[in-house]
Formats: C-alpha cells, sequence, structure tokens
C-alpha cells in the first residue's frame, strides 16, 4: 500500500510539473538520519495570501536503509527580503532490511533565495521527521 501511495504521489508530481514553470531540483544533507537526500518539487504558487503551498518528493541514501518523504511545504515569503519560513508535513517512509515502516512528520523551514533560481533550506523536525535537513534547490 505505501509503494502504490508513493508512485501515486510521484506521479501526480512529474505530471504537473512536466506543463509548468514551477517545477525544480532539490538535493543536501539530513543529520539523523545521516544521509544525502535527492528530489524534486512543484510550486503550486499561492493557496491563499500569502501563503504558497510547494509539495516535494525526497529520498535519502546512507545511514543502512532507505528514506522516502513525500512532503507539503506551506511557505510565507517574507516581504520585501529574500527569506522564506513555513512549516512541513510529511509521509515519511522508511525502506530497511526488515521491511518498511511509515510516519507523519511536521517540520519548520525557512529559506534564503540566492540571485536567480537557485536557494537554501533549513528544515528542522518536529514530530517523526528528522532532526535537520540542509537542502540546495534550483527552480526551472
Amino acid at each position: 500500500m505505501k509503494r502504490i501511495i508513493l508512485l501515486t504521489f510521484v506521479l501526480c508530481l512529474a505530471a504537473s510539473a512536466a506543463s509548468a514553470e514551477g517545477f525544480g531540483l532539490r538535493g543536501g544533507y539530513t543529520l539523523d538520519p545521516d544521509q544525502v537526500h535527492v528530489g524534486g518539487h512543484y510550486n503550486v504558487g499561492q493557496i491563499f495570501e500569502p501563503i504558497r503551498l510547494v509539495p516535494n518528493v525526497e529520498v535519502g541514501f546512507g545511514d543502512g536503509f532507505t528514506y522516502w518523504a513525500l512532503n507539503a511545504d506551506f511557505i510565507w515569503d517574507i516581504p520585501e527580503s529574500k527569506f522564506s519560513i513555513g512549516g512541513e508535513l510529511g509521509m515519511n517512509i522508511v525502506d530497511h532490511d526488515n521491511g518498511s515502516n511509515s510516519d507523519f512528520g511536521l517540520s519548520v523551514l525557512g529559506d534564503y533565495r540566492f540571485a536567480g533560481p537557485w536557494f537554501g533550506e533549513v528544515k528542522l523536525g518536529l514530530s517523526d521527521s528528522p532532526d535537520a535537513k540542509f537542502t540546495v534547490g534550483y527552480d526551472f
């Protein structure tokens, strides 16, 4: 069942991203678990003033298992600033030798927009999420 949910999410993300300008790629380092992660995102835009929605999928490798994260980031762009803050609700799936398990996680995030399409992001896990994620991304 978890694989069906993951596949559905990835296909929806890919289908919407194929025809949209809000698609991007991301990657970085995760603390506890200690992993390297890669993924993609789609900036849906403002779902209500001033909050925008950015669903994303990330896969983490290392520390003896694979970590799948299906996330919905709710982000507030601070006016007249390159900084943003927000929160994340995610489905985290851990695949290891003994099977897999999943949890819903909650994180807070902050990001900074560099010149052009590049950004840096920090996420701090509050509940059933990695302790910290440091990510660099690119928007197409």
